[in-house]
C-alpha cells in the first residue's frame, strides 16, 4: 500500500495479516516469542494492536497474526523495518510465513 493511496472509507485503520503453520514441536517456543513480540510491536508509534488467532491443523497450528496502525505510513515503516511476525518466526524457529497482506480495517 503506497502512502496516500485511496481509501475504502473516510475513516479506516491500516492493517497487516500474516499466516504461518507452526509445527507442534516448535509451538511452545513460538508461543512464548509471540507474547514478547506483541509487547514489543505495540510500543511502535501508531500501533493500535497486534492480535493472533490459532487454528489447530492436525498436530500443528495455523497462526493468523494481525497488526493495526493509525496511518499507512506507519504500517509501511513497520513492514519495511520493524520486527515483524515473519522475521520473528525465522529467527526463533526457521519457519517461513506467507507474505503479509495489507488491508484497510473498516470496523
Amino acid at each position: 500500500m503506497a502512502a496516500g493511496a485511496p481509501s475504502a472509507l473516510p475513516y479506516v485503520a491500516w492493517s497487516s495479516a500474516s499466516v504461518a503453520v507452526i509445527p507442534s514441536a516448535d509451538w511452545p517456543l513460538v508461543f512464548g516469542s509471540m507474547q514478547a513480540l506483541k509487547g514489543h510491536v505495540q510500543e511502535y508509534p501508531g500501533c493500535q494492536k497486534l492480535e493472533a488467532f490459532v487454528e489447530p491443523q492436525g498436530p500443528d497450528y495455523r497462526v493468523h497474526c494481525y497488526t493495526t496502525w493509525d496511518t499507512p505510513e506507519q504500517l509501511e515503516a513497520y513492514l519495511e523495518r520493524g520486527y515483524t511476525f515473519e522475521r520473528m518466526l525465522i529467527d526463533v524457529a526457521e519457519i517461513v510465513a506467507d507474505a503479509p497482506r495489507v488491508m484497510e480495517k473498516v470496523f
